[in-house]
């Protein structure tokens, strides 16, 4: 299925674009408050405050960026803008809760669960732990996600903290804030203790001097907190995930690409009931958009003015193009490990193509730009292209037609079907078809 190959009349790399976007991503912003994070590793703040100039790996920011966006995403699929993301502040230190209802919850995302949580991932506990002191609250919930990994599916586990002496954490908060305060003031972080990742790997490693500071000490006081696995936590937030709905009433611009998958999606299951493996598929998938949002983010932060959205909507179709300089663009982030050759690109990246295909005509453009971020290169990771298309009353005439089977509930089968490599990773295949099918459009 290259539905778009025919109407792209020219497609260039754009390298003035690709250079405006890595320096977009590699800003920061300005720090003004000592956070909580910076208490956390003290001596790692100290270095990321005092040099913005050395910046992480491209595959440590890809992690950074997927962790936050994954935050936002996550946090607004199971609770509501009244309790996430809630800022709190505390003698001088400032914090932002992922979801804060009745007592604070604390989301972090990893590459692997640890069985002890407290001698594994001791930070962890200390972040919570100053939550819990900053809202006066001795409980606390701590939800551990780990990341998927290739077919290493993801999974998520809730754990209920009680801290019995939070005036223990808040003298230790006060203590570090007076001493990170000393050390940024004096440009001397040699008082202040090593960072966790000293045995395991940082972007200060040459500058950070860690090798003769002292240990790091706990902010919680040993045998101060209770640590209980949740259970039924981490089951309710799990229903909550798969009862969010993925798509709007109405059909987004992604359907009018995917049409058999978003035709089969919406037939009702036998049981009414989402599956675990369905829910394992959607944690993935908030991962996946999180990373782009992310991302989306840094650029719009890096190159204020250039970002903007245009509200595409008729009949039961309605979605968002984003645009940079008034031309349409889709960010795309693959796991290919060497960038594919630009005569490659539309057969390797069809649906990219499509989606970029149906965003012009709809917005009455000729002209649409693809960025590919290839996730696992260690340096060069950006592509930028320019898309020229030719033709858009036939591509939104197709756009037209495959609404209206969606519309009408035709069977899936009678809708274009989605690339043969997608059906190795779909719920729906064999049954689909689509690794069979052979799919051609006829022009009008």
């Amino acid at each position: 299925m290259v539905f778009a190959k025919e109407f792209i009349a020219s497609l260039d790399a754009n390298r003035t674009v690709k250079d405006e976007l890595s320096e977009a991503v590699s800003k920061r912003r300005g720090r003004r408050r000592i956070a909580v994070t910076d208490l956390i590793n003290p001596r790692q703040a100290f270095h990321r405050w005092k040099h913005p100039e050395i910046e992480p790996s491209p595959k440590r920011l890809q992690l950074m960026l997927a962790g936050t966006g994954f935050h936002e995403v996550f946090g607004k699929a199971v609770s509501t803008e009244e309790f996430t993301e809630q800022f709190v502040e505390f003698n001088g230190i400032v914090g932002k809760i992922d979801v804060y209802e009745d007592s604070p919850t604390e989301l972090k995302t990893t590459g692997f669960i640890p069985d002890d949580i407290l001698a594994d991932r001791p930070s962890y506990v200390d972040q919570l732990g100053m939550y819990c002191t900053m809202t006066g609250s001795p409980n606390g919930h701590l939800l551990i996600y780990k990341r998927a990994y290739f077919k290493l599916l993801p999974s998520l586990r809730a754990f209920d903290i009680t801290y019995s002496d939070l005036d223990s954490i808040t003298e230790e908060m006060v203590r570090r804030r007076d001493a990170f305060e000393y050390a940024l003031e004096n440009d001397e972080p040699e008082k202040l203790p090593r960072c966790e990742w000293f045995d395991i790997g940082c972007d200060y490693s040459d500058i950070c001097g860690c090798e003769s500071a002292r240990p790091l000490k706990r902010i919680v006081p040993s045998g101060t907190a209770k640590i209980l696995e949740n259970e039924d936590l981490a089951e309710a937030l799990a229903s909550k995930l798969a009862q969010a709905p993925e798509t709007p009433v109405g059909f987004r611009l992604n359907d009018l690409v995917f049409p058999r998958k978003t035709a089969y999606a919406r037939k009702p299951s036998e049981d009414g009931e989402p599956d675990e493996e369905n829910l394992k598929s959607r944690l993935k998938g908030l991962e996946r958009w999180g990373f782009k949002d992310a991302l989306d983010e840094a650029i719009r932060y890096g190159i204020p003015s250039t970002f903007s959205r245009v509200l595409v909507e008729f009949r039961t179709l309605r979605g968002w193009v984003r645009t940079y300089k008034g031309v349409p663009l889709v960010l795309r982030s693959v796991k290919w490990r060497e960038m594919v050759d630009r005569k490659r690109l539309v057969e390797a990246f069809p649906h990219y193509f499509d989606r970029l295909a149906f965003e012009c005509a709809l917005t009455g453009n000729d002209k649409g730009r693809i960025i590919l971020y290839y996730e696992l290169l260690e340096d060069d990771k950006f592509m930028v292209y320019d898309v020229w298309f030719k033709d858009l009353e036939a591509i939104r005439t197709e756009a037209e037609r495959r609404l209206a089977l969606l519309e009408s509930g035709a069977h899936p089968n009678e809708l274009p079907p989605c690339p043969s490599w997608m059906t190795d990773y779909c719920d729906h295949a064999p049954e689909c078809g689509c690794g069979e099918t052979k799919w051609t459009v006829t022009k009008s």
